[in-house]
């Protein structure tokens, strides 16, 4: 199904549009109902109820990849109207006022005005109703595995019905090619080089980023060469590299968006 709210890459899988921030997935589950991989910026919402309102199946589960507002911005309103439970990584959740709810928080490689914005408005709490510390089953069909690194709470989910996972920013699917978040950007980057390597033993054929378009094929090979390749060295030369991926990284999530052109099977990098 390709409509004006959503396009369907895999069967079973609708990428959304007219959300803003990271990609925003709907994903078809066994028992007839539908889970929702992150919701974007808080903006996104209205984009996010038409488009379940469009696929008319039960939303069973708010899936959060990790804890970053331009993956979790619209997770509270989405939530409320749809009294969908919320999902996330422990690391990533704490106690508020006798209740779990996510921790509030930017990526460090997000724009300074981002950064300035969020210090000015203070985010609704987003309950979270399972808070994932080892790999189980949240939703039928549905695995959460700890990728920790980006965050101390970050996820990533397979679909095994599907033969899909759907990883956050366990890495990038921007250029033709995968590539890793920036070392700065994570929490804990030794922790996060693990966690690639750690995944790619398991990573099913197809793979669906937070940023970035989706892997149909050949995700798991892809995953598995990025893992076996050391960071490189900072010479002006990387340094401009990273300057580019950082600049289009911030004008993509930026923007609502747009029916995709293609999205593209993988060749390892």
């Amino acid at each position: 199904m390709t409509s004006h709210v959503a396009e369907e890459p895999l069967p079973g899988v609708w990428w959304l549009t007219g959300t803003r921030g990271s990609n925003v997935f709907v994903v078809a589950l066994p028992s007839g109902g539908v889970a929702l991989v992150d919701t974007g910026f808080a903006d996104s919402a209205p984009a996010i109820l038409r488009a379940l309102e469009t696929i008319g199946r039960p939303l069973e589960g708010i899936l959060l990849t990790h804890r970053h507002r331009d993956h979790t911005g619209a997770a509270a309103a989405v939530a409320a109207a749809t009294g969908a439970p919320v999902i996330a990584g422990a690391g990533d959740c704490r106690l508020r006022d006798g209740r779990l709810v996510l921790r509030p928080g930017i990526g460090r490689s997000h724009p300074l005005r981002l950064a300035a914005a969020f210090l000015r408005r203070r985010p609704a709490p987003v309950p979270v109703a399972v808070a994932v510390e080892t790999p189980q089953e949240v939703l039928p069909g549905i695995r959460a595995i700890p990728t920790p690194g980006h965050t101390p709470g970050s996820l990533c989910f397979i679909a095994d019905h599907l033969s899909a996972a759907f990883v956050g920013d366990l890495v990038i699917s921007h250029g033709g090619e995968l590539t890793r978040s920036l070392r700065w950007a994570n929490h804990d980057d030794a922790r996060y080089l693990q966690s690639i390597a750690e995944f790619a033993g398991i990573a099913p054929p197809a793979g669906f980023p937070g940023h970035g378009i989706p892997v149909l094929t050949g995700f798991d090979t892809a995953l598995a060469a990025l893992a076996a390749l050391p960071r490189r060295p900072l010479t002006p030369r990387t340094a401009l590299e990273r300057a580019r991926r950082l600049a289009a990284f911030a004008s993509g999530f930026a923007a609502r968006r747009r029916p995709a052109r293609h999205v593209k099977e993988s060749e390892s990098p």
